[in-house]
């Protein structure tokens, strides 16, 4: 059923392949004055460690590639070198004081969506011995203090995208002649990042404050790469399952295609409803919304938490004093003002339908 392609597998599940990278080379010879623009490009000197990234444990074989390579995009540095540590469940700590006892220029952690005291405790272990920190989602630091700094890399609150997300879908189920108050329905695939139980409350909210009727939430667990029939089948039964449905509300990119993929084929057909959502997928949502098929599409993709958190490290190594926390916004695509109802998606007759209408 669903058309998974359009997302990939998708950078909503961040980081498990280790991507193993020798000690930069550096470049030779003396380094170049602070003025010079060639300094912007060579930051990491010759025998300078790679930057440490130890992520939460997951599921995607490309993300891990798509982290290296964004993240030294982000820092415009062919020089940057990063490690992207593989932690199998319950050994992100571990992974931290291995990647500590290297004495990295930096280190990236990504925060778990739950509290861990290991490994705020082997965070402490790394700022006691200097290290600079980023955390990735929110404080690790707990009450440790020491000489290595924290620096907190978070998404804005959802709340304002959130919020007008669902007023575009509103707007186009009320267009396509929908109640667009008497339903809706959050899907969920609780893996996809760390963030997705803040972005269902945020859409919640922003449904409750609507005055929409009734919310129900579709749990779905499954990977990226196996989402689209699994959540696309899910979601035709669930709106088959609820007259009162008339809008779909994703929570990552996966989620938000095979939304699409429902209303567009015979489910939706029978029972329309509008899609919209978030996704990391951001050249499929400008060409989806901008058809009307997504109402509106939240850009949110954890991978550029990582990028973010690499462009601040080589910027600190070149002296610059970071600020304690960052936040990175959620742009939201929005579909025409006159759009409505997803249209059907026509699929071609084959030999066995007979020969297409002339």
């Amino acid at each position: 059923m669903a058309r998974l392609g359009r997302a990939g597998a998708g950078l909503g599940g961040i980081v498990a392949i280790a991507v193993a990278l020798a000690a930069s080379s550096g470049c030779g010879g003396p380094p170049p004055s602070p003025t010079s623009k060639a300094a912007w490009g060579n930051v990491v000197r010759a025998g300078t460690k790679p930057f440490e990234v130890v992520p939460v444990p997951r599921s995607d074989e490309v993300a891990a590639e798509a982290v290296r390579s964004g993240a030294m995009v982000q820092a415009g540095l062919d020089t940057v070198k990063i490690q992207v540590a593989e932690p199998r469940p319950g050994e992100q700590a571990e992974a931290v004081r291995a990647a500590t006892r290297r004495q990295p220029p930096a280190l990236i952690v990504e925060a778990p969506a739950d509290p861990d005291a290991d490994l705020e405790e082997a965070v402490a272990e790394a700022r006691a011995k200097g290290l600079l920190v980023l955390a990735l989602g929110r404080s690790l630091a707990g009450d440790s203090e020491g000489p290595g700094r924290e620096v907190v890399i978070a998404p804005s609150p959802f709340k304002a995208s959130a919020g007008r997300i669902v007023a575009l879908a509103i707007r186009n189920a009320t267009n396509g002649k929908l109640d667009p108050k008497s339903g809706a329905l959050v899907v969920v695939r609780p893996d996809a990042d760390p963030f997705v139980a803040d972005r269902v409350a945020a859409l919640k909210e922003a449904l409750g404050a609507a005055g929409v009727a009734k919310v129900d939430e579709l749990r779905v667990d499954a990977d990226a790469t196996a989402a689209g029939d699994a959540v696309a089948e899910a979601v035709a039964e669930a709106v088959k399952s609820r007259p009162g449905v008339t809008l779909v509300l994703a929570t990552d990119g996966a989620s938000l295609v095979a939304a699409a993929d429902a209303a567009t084929e015979s489910v939706g057909t029978d029972r329309p409803f509008v899609p919209a959502g978030y996704t990391w997928d951001e050249p499929t949502a400008k060409s989806q919304a901008s058809v009307g098929t997504y109402a509106a599409a939240g850009i949110y993709a954890q991978d550029r938490l990582f990028r973010k958190a690499v462009y601040i490290a080589a910027r600190a190594l070149r002296g610059e004093d970071p600020a304690g926390r960052v936040e990175i916004d959620t742009p939201v695509l929005e579909s025409p003002p006159d759009a409505a109802l997803p249209r059907p998606r026509i699929v071609p007759p084959t030999d066995a339908d007979g020969p297409a209408p002339q």
